[in-house]
C-alpha cells in the first residue's frame, strides 16, 4: 500500500465538494435586474405624480395606488435580487475555504509521508495509516463544517422563493395551498396557520407528531400508547423514513445545527435530557410530564443545558 492510495480518500473529498470559483459574470444578472428595476421604480414614482397633480376622482386613486404597488414591487424583488447574489458568492466563497483547507490537508500527509523511512514495509504502514486517518478525520470534519454554512445559505434563498401569503389562513376543509418553487410542502398547523417544511420527509414527521396530540406521556415510552419526548420524536421521524437515535441528547448527532433564524418545520430543539419538534410559525410540539401537546418555541427547560436547534437528514 502506498502513501497515494492512503490519502485518495481526501483527495476525493476535495474533488467532491469542488474549487468555489464562479464562472465571469455568475451574478451578474441578478444584480443587472436591480439596477433596470430601480430605474422602472424611479419612473413609476414620476407617473404617480403626474397622476396626482392631473387626474382626479376614484379613476386617478386608483391609477396611484396601483402604481404605488408597482414601484414596492420593483424596490422589494431588485432587493431580494442583491441579496440572492450575495448568498451566491457567500456559499462559493464557503466552499472556496473548504477546499483550500482540504487542499492543505492534503499536502501536509504528503509532506509528513515524505519523513517517514521505508514507507512499503510493515514499520512505515503503521506509521502511515494512524496519520492518513486523521487527516480524513480532519477533512471531514471540513466538509461537515461547509455543509452547515451551504445549509445555512440556502434558507437564506429560501426566504425568497416561498410564497408570499396575505390574509386570513385557510380554515379547516380548505384546500392547502400548493407547494412553492423552492419545493417547500405546506402544513397546516392545529391554530390553522400554514407552516411551510423543507421537503416530504420533514412534513410527514410533522403529520406524525401532530397526529399524536393528546397521547399521554410514559417514562421510556417509545409506542403509540405511551412516548417520552425523545420516543415521541424518534416514532415520529420513523414514521418519514429516518431513524434517530433513541436518547434526546444524541438526536442531535442525526443532523446539523440551525440557527434559530432559519428554523423550518421538523428542525429539533434538543436539551441535555429533552428533545422537542419545531412546527413552524413559532410553535413546537413536544411531550415531557404532560401529554404530547403543542407549545411556543423556547430555548429554555427545567434548567437544562439548551444543545441547539439541529435539523435531520
Amino acid at each position: 500500500m502506498s502513501a497515494a492510495l492512503l490519502i485518495a480518500p481526501l483527495k476525493a473529498l476535495v474533488a467532491t465538494l469542488g474549487t468555489g470559483v464562479l464562472p465571469p459574470g455568475a451574478t451578474a444578472a441578478y444584480t443587472d435586474t436591480r439596477a433596470a428595476l430601480d430605474r422602472s421604480a424611479a419612473l413609476s414614482a414620476k407617473s404617480s405624480s403626474a397622476i396626482a397633480g392631473g387626474w382626479r376622482g376614484v379613476g386617478g386613486d386608483g391609477a396611484a395606488d396601483t402604481i404605488r404597488t408597482l414601484t414596492t414591487v420593483d424596490s422589494e424583488v431588485g432587493t431580494a435580487g442583491t441579496e440572492i447574489a450575495a448568498v451566491i458568492e457567500a456559499a462559493a466563497g464557503h466552499v472556496k475555504t473548504a477546499n483550500t483547507e482540504l487542499n492543505a490537508l492534503v499536502e501536509s500527509f504528503v509532506a509528513a509521508a515524505a519523513t517517514v523511512p521505508a514507507i512499503a514495509t510493515p514499520a512505515g504502514l503503521a506509521a502511515l495509516v494512524p496519520l492518513a486517518m486523521s487527516h480524513l478525520a480532519r477533512g471531514v470534519a471540513v466538509v461537515q463544517r461547509a455543509q452547515a454554512e451551504l445549509s445555512g445559505e440556502s434558507a437564506r434563498l429560501g426566504r425568497h422563493q416561498a410564497p408570499a401569503i396575505t390574509g386570513a389562513s385557510p380554515t379547516a376543509g380548505e384546500p392547502l395551498p400548493a407547494s412553492t418553487a423552492a419545493g417547500k410542502v405546506p402544513i397546516r398547523l392545529p391554530d390553522g396557520s400554514i407552516a411551510y417544511a423543507p421537503n416530504e420527509r420533514a412534513a410527514k414527521a410533522v403529520r406524525a407528531a401532530l397526529s399524536r396530540q393528546g397521547t399521554p406521556y410514559v417514562w421510556g415510552g417509545t409506542t403509540t400508547d405511551g412516548f417520552d419526548c425523545s420516543g415521541f420524536t424518534q416514532w415520529a421521524y420513523r414514521q418519514a423514513g429516518l431513524e434517530l437515535p433513541r436518547l434526546a441528547q444524541d438526536q442531535d448527532t442525526a443532523g446539523f445545527r440551525v440557527s434559530q433564524a432559519d428554523l423550518l418545520p421538523g428542525d429539533l430543539a434538543v436539551w441535555s435530557g429533552h428533545v422537542a419538534m419545531y412546527i413552524g410559525n413559532g410553535q413546537m410540539v413536544e411531550t415531557g410530564g404532560d401529554p404530547v401537546g403543542v407549545n411556543p418555541l423556547r430555548t429554555t427547560n427545567a434548567g437544562q443545558t439548551f444543545e441547539g436547534f439541529y435539523r435531520p437528514r
